[in-house]
């Protein structure tokens, strides 16, 4: 008796763990079909958006349980800016199941750019961890803030010590995820962490040495 009851008992612990740990999947091959389908009739014109390696996801729906959203990320051709600074175009595409097959996709927003340092001649190989250009910034803006990203964040933890938001997290480990300019016009790094926060470091320009002005620490993004 006491072995059925465990047994039970086990069962159901398994059956509510199943129910509660989402489903997690990756795109159907119908799907990806269905994208190289719509893809080369309809975007694979435009300049800039080369198929190259498109990477779907699958994720979910906050607020819908159950449902999925279905996305294909496609980046264009790497292209040399000021050396040694490359540009690269990315547009992400949502997948409509319930869409006819000529509006089975759309684009997710506006087309992105993601930067990143190459010293050769022609830009390689797009790194692990490109850096996300959020709104137009002059290139050689953009080569300095990439070159002294290390050295700002180190000079921002001081600031981050005063600001109620960023202080618990000022210890943490960062990495640069983007590049965006504030309300006042001053550029801004976007460091993420390894709890998914977020700080944003407004800068100064002083001669040849940019300097924070500034520091905001939005927390973890849901």
């Amino acid at each position: 008796m006491r072995k059925w009851v465990g047994a039970a008992v086990a069962a159901a612990i398994q059956a509510g763990a199943a129910m509660a740990a989402p489903e997690s999947r990756t795109a159907t091959p119908a799907e990806q079909e269905s994208f190289f389908d719509w893809y080369n009739t309809h975007a694979a014109a435009q300049a800039g958006r080369g198929l190259l390696r498109p990477q779907f996801n699958v994720s979910r729906e906050k607020g819908k349980r159950g449902k999925r959203r279905v996305t294909a990320t496609v980046d264009g051709p790497a292209q040399r800016a000021v050396l040694p600074l490359c540009r690269q175009p990315r547009a992400v595409y949502e997948y409509d199941p319930r869409g006819s097959k000529e509006a089975r996709w759309r684009e997710s927003g506006p087309p992105q750019t993601l930067v990143w340092i190459h010293h050769a001649p022609q830009c390689g190989a797009q790194p692990d961890t490109p850096v996300r250009l959020f709104q137009p910034l002059a290139e050689m803006d953009t080569l300095m803030l990439l070159q002294q990203h290390p050295g700002i964040l180190g000079s921002a933890r001081l600031l981050m010590a005063g600001n109620t938001s960023c202080a618990p997290s000022r210890s943490r480990g960062y990495r640069l995820t983007g590049l965006d300019r504030g309300k006042d016009g001053l550029p801004v790094l976007v460091f993420e962490n390894d709890i998914a926060g977020e700080a944003r470091v407004a800068v100064r320009r002083t001669r040849n040495e940019l300097l924070p002005w500034s520091v905001t620490c939005p927390g973890p993004r849901g």
